[in-house]
């Protein structure tokens, strides 16, 4: 279950990253990614529900729990982003939207890459290496929202500056939900291995 919502994941930030590049129709992309929001709040919900009845789960249960409520939490950034491009009557997002989406793109594929090695902890080295690499790149992440509001304060309309330091906002922290799983899945290594 906790795979196929890290799917539903790297569905959400392609949707978006396509948004982003393919600037145009974009209520419906955010439909589009609102369904994929929803999907994954149901599997949420689902995933509770099995946690409720089953005795013994493979990993411990507060484990679990973190996931799947971290892996939420990176969706409802995303559908955020989406919302607000909309919302904020964006007409073309600048640079600095494309260079977080690529960023997060990454970190997601690492997340969903370590997630998927999850059921072989013999492979406990590889899923280590997943999640230092989305450290390093939510400390890119980091970088990258410094230096686009720092280009944002160059700007002369302060409506533009609060809306896109919002965006930029939202999407650093899709990022560091991504560092929240990996953290998670590497303490579940430390205890299994």
């Amino acid at each position: 279950m906790i795979e196929k919502q890290s799917s539903n994941v790297v569905e959400g930030v392609n949707a978006l990253l396509d948004m982003l590049e393919h600037y145009e129709d974009i209520d419906n992309k955010r439909i589009k990614i609102k369904k994929i929001e929803n999907d994954g709040d149901k599997m949420v919900h689902d995933t509770f529900a099995e946690l409720n009845k089953t005795f013994i789960t493979p990993i411990d249960r507060e484990d679990i729990s973190k996931l799947v409520s971290a892996l939420d939490d990176i969706l409802d950034n995303l559908e955020a982003v989406s919302e607000r491009l909309v919302l904020y009557e964006v007409k073309q997002p600048p640079m600095y939207m494309l260079d977080f989406a690529k960023t997060l793109q990454k970190t997601i594929f690492n997340v969903h890459r370590a997630i998927s090695l999850l059921r072989d902890l013999k492979e406990a080295q590889q899923i280590l290496n997943y999640c230092k690499e989305v450290n390093t790149l939510e400390n890119e992440g980091d970088i990258l929202l410094r230096k686009a509001t720092a280009e944002l304060f160059t700007r002369k309309d302060p409506v533009e500056i609060i809306k896109f330091k919002e965006l930029y906002e939202d999407m650093e922290a899709a990022i560091d939900r991504c560092e929240d799983v990996a953290d998670v899945v590497g303490d579940i290594i430390v205890k299994y291995t």
